[in-house]
């Protein structure tokens, strides 16, 4: 074919073919297209035009791209799939690069039908550019292939067909894992796949490609691999994917496929794997909890550790969980032949003869999590003793150009004189040799800090070794494997426990006939659970409640229903994240029998035209970005009694005092140590005499909430409206805060949070409180801006005074004495008597 016949027939049935018959230039459609009127060319495209043609003709953008573009052919021969055009380009076709060119140009449907490029997907990807107006053919071909912009040929890499055949009469469902290594988790979802693949249409998903996609493709009917399934999967052809009913995500890594399920409808269990001790970042195990229609937990210790993450979701475990380990647990041994030959190999594996020498094998990622550093320093222990055990760890993540973990290991290994003749430390790699080293091996050493149930547990069992463990660190401190045999238990992290244990294991006993654990049918067991949880559900809520604030999804304007759907979830299964309404607040205090919730009251928020009352406001301003435009905008910082604002240099602190003239604001600007936030500056102020006991203050900060809309303007503009009002109108909050039966006023905030992180802390200053604290807070000054009666806050430091061994910079999101302070601020006004009062203002956007 022509290259005017493949642009007939690309064009066929579509508005263009009436409109342009020929892909070359045509001033007027090449207008409508670009909206850009055309131009004389210059010089250079007219010496082109005149040389690199057949016939002249005025230039169209390809002939202005291509004379400053020397190799622009080449980059766009690189974007073909079109085999048709691909053949013209091979031939030397001179117009086969424009004719490409100029239809991809085209955009939505015909640039993704003939190349790897979608204009659509490359604006998805890269909303910045969407926002700026570029065409984007254009910008991806002179600046975005240097950039190495995502397209959609990252896309089709990351697509398979598996090795099933869709079959319509069959349900279909999704497998999701987070990536597809051989580790744990990965290597469980292959058991799964298999399992699925014989009953239903199986899509598999993952996060990051790995040596397992083969496997995975051999029984499903595509595996789709993305670091973002809500970006990519509204563009993948696949005729399964609009037909999944159900789906199954094989560890809380596998998060981010739960947006696409929940803006679909559909539902999904969540395989448990992990601790959420070491879950980053924190609203990983939260949304699970969130939006999980059911969690699949191996073990009771696992389920307990959770137990935090449920009281602050809400989430009813006795409704909502299904106990299911993912094989059982058998212990056995090895034939004579086999062990002989397996130690054979691991004497030519690590260069130095086992013969009859006690072996201790370890195995997993070589990280402080997995306790690899535990493992030498055993091997240590034992050869300080004068034995002669043999120590081998088998796993990847050996990196002595690691800072955090790899540089200080290799560091150990060398003087612990590993991997060296005569040693009796080695590491290897991840390999074919698994199987021999278990088999060879007397011993399976777990010094993991934290690890579920890791199946090389169930392996080593399998093969007849004894394996020894911390207490308080795996699920295996269930009751189910309490007398298990081969199974000992040392105190968490004690060495020298562990090499009692390990030095008094006996030589393996070969037998004639190896055990071999059973698998349970695990999928079915969940998908039957999930069905059963799905039929049981008798309560929905429909609509999206008085806050349209978001979870998970963004708060783009298009993104408004997925929004409304993820509140409706979390409300139809009594879970907690967003209050549905002041008023639901409302009643949750008054049904929460507690002497700190008796004192806490919502009131809707009304702006006053009276006059600004005596209240002194501190403001800390660690960022000053934004302290000129708050000068000039707010009524009440320009009107306060007092301002005084500390910053944490000299530098800022003649920075603010020139802001603030610029503004015609006094200010008593105060430097203080960068410690503390901004809540222990404005404690300080007490401390130091600079407020008093008996004065109302009000504190804010310059600081941008971290991961809101527009850098965290959004959110500072709702907490400065609520508690000051705006240029010409004052908040209601600044006349409550003089009545003398109110000690604390904040602005209500939409999102239900509780205790978090700070929980493990509450035991520091429960006991100096005369008021019991709520199991929850319900409501508190979120985000740490309020107006307080100073005799307030000279309590709140008193239960911790000046010389409290403060946190310092950089802190954690969560779970420091600062965020715990900032839920304590009702409990200490009703340990001083006085009410707290929240202000409602629905038609402030938070975020």
């Amino acid at each position: 074919m022509t290259p005017d016949d493949i642009w007939k027939a690309r064009t066929a049935g579509s508005d263009i073919a009436g409109m342009r018959g020929d892909f070359r230039f045509d001033a007027e459609v090449y207008t409508r297209l670009n909206r850009e009127a055309p131009r004389p060319p210059d010089e250079a495209e007219q010496h082109w035009c005149a040389t690199g043609r057949d016939r002249r003709r005025p230039t169209n953008e390809y002939g202005r791209l291509r004379a400053a573009i020397p190799d622009l052919d080449r980059r766009i021969a690189g974007l073909v799939t079109d085999p048709q055009i691909r053949a013209l380009i091979a031939a030397g076709e001179p117009d086969a690069c424009e004719l490409l060119f100029e239809l991809i140009l085209l955009g939505h449907p015909h640039d993704a039908a003939v190349s790897d490029f979608s204009a659509t997907y490359y604006l998805t990807c890269h909303p910045a550019l969407r926002d700026a107006g570029v065409q984007p053919f254009l910008h991806y071909i002179q600046h975005g292939i240097r950039e190495n912009r995502r397209t959609l040929r990252a896309l089709r890499q990351g697509y398979q067909e598996g090795g099933r055949e869709f079959r319509p009469s069959r349900e279909t469902c999704l497998l999701a894992v987070h990536d597809l290594s051989r580790t744990g988790a990965p290597l469980l979802g292959l058991e799964l796949a298999r399992e699925a693949a014989k009953r239903h249409n199986l899509v598999v998903t993952a996060l990051a490609d790995g040596p397992l996609r083969e496997a995975y493709a051999e029984h499903a009917v595509e595996v789709l691999v993305t670091d973002d399934p809500l970006r990519d999967f509204p563009f993948y052809e696949s005729e399964a994917l609009p037909e999944i009913r159900f789906a199954v995500l094989n560890s809380v890594e596998a998060l981010p496929v739960s947006q696409v399920l929940l803006r679909s409808g559909i539902p999904w269990a969540t395989r448990v794997n992990e601790y959420p001790d070491y879950m980053l970042p924190a609203h990983k195990p939260l949304f699970t909890a969130l939006f999980s229609d059911l969690l699949v937990f191996p073990a009771t210790p696992l389920l307990d550790a959770w137990s935090g993450v449920f009281a602050e979701t809400g989430f009813d475990a006795a409704r909502d969980v299904l106990m299911l380990p993912q094989r059982s647990y058998v212990f056995g041994g090895v034939t004579a032949e086999a062990q002989e030959a397996a130690r054979a190999r691991l004497s030519r594996l690590i260069g130095t003869e086992v013969g009859s020498r006690r072996v201790v094998l370890g195995s997993g990622v070589a990280h402080w999590r997995k306790g690899a550093d535990l493992f030498a320093l055993t091997a240590q222990a034992a050869r300080a003793r004068g034995d002669d055990t043999l120590f081998v760890w088998v796993g990847d993540g050996r990196n002595p150009e690691d800072f955090h973990s790899g540089v200080w290991l290799e560091r150990h290994l060398v003087e612990a004189g590993a991997d060296r003749a005569g040693a009796n430390l080695f590491f290897l790699p991840t390999g074919p040799y698994y199987d021999d080293l278990r088999t060879a091996a007397d011993a399976f050493y777990l010094p993991a800090r934290l690890d579920p149930l890791p199946n090389v547990v169930f392996e080593a069992a399998e093969t007849g070794c004894h394996t020894v463990l911390f207490r308080g660190a795996t699920g295996f401190d269930d009751p189910r494997y309490d007398g298990a045999e081969g199974l000992s238990f040392v105190p968490y992290g004690d060495i020298a426990g562990a090499c009692d244990a390990l030095l008094s294991v006996p030589p393996k006993r070969p037998t004639a006939q190896p055990a071999r654990a059973s698998f349970p049918k695990l999928f079915d067991a969940i998908a039957a659970a999930l069905d059963a949880r799905l039929a049981d559900q008798r309560d929905f809520v429909v609509g999206g409640g008085a806050f349209d604030v978001p979870v998970m999804a963004s708060t783009r304007s298009g993104d408004h229903a997925a929004r409304i759907a993820e509140r409706e979830k979390i409300w139809t299964y009594g879970r907690k994240f967003i209050w549905q309404s002041a008023d639901q607040a409302r009643a949750a205090l008054a049904a929460a029998g507690n002497a700190v919730h008796a004192r806490c009251e919502i009131r809707t928020h009304v702006p006053t035209d009276a006059g600004m009352p005596e209240i002194n406001l501190h403001m800390h301003a660690h960022y000053t970005r934004d302290l000129g435009g708050d000068l000039l905008y707010y009524r009440a910082l320009r009107e306060a009694r007092r301002l005084v604002v500390t910053t944490d240099t000299e530098a800022k602190k003649d920075e603010i005092l020139h802001i603030a003239s610029e503004a015609g604001v006094s200010v008593d600007c105060r430097v203080m140590p960068n410690v503390g936030r901004d809540v222990l500056p404005f404690l300080r102020l007490f401390a130091e005499g600079i407020a008093a006991e008996d004065e109302t203050w009000c504190h804010v900060h310059q600081k941008r909430s971290p991961g809101v809309s527009q850098d965290g303007l959004v959110w500072k503009r709702f907490q400065m409206v609520g508690l000051l009002g705006d240029d010409t109108r004052l908040s209601p909050a600044l006349g409550l805060a003089m009545q003398p039966e109110v000690g604390l006023v904040a602005p209500f905030d939409p999102f239900r949070v509780g205790w978090s992180g700070a929980r493990r802390l509450l035991h520091r200053v429960a006991p100096a409180l005369g008021v019991e604290l709520p199991r929850e807070p319900l409501v508190f000054p979120v985000g740490n801006m309020f107006h307080v009666r100073g005799s307030v806050a000279l309590r709140m430091l008193g239960l911790f005074g000046m010389d409290h061994p403060w946190p310092n910079e950089p802190l954690p999101h969560d779970g420091t004495v600062f965020h715990l302070i900032e839920r304590l601020w009702p409990a200490v006004a009703a340990d001083c008597g006085l009410r707290s009062v929240f202000l409602d203002k629905p038609d402030q956007p938070r975020s």
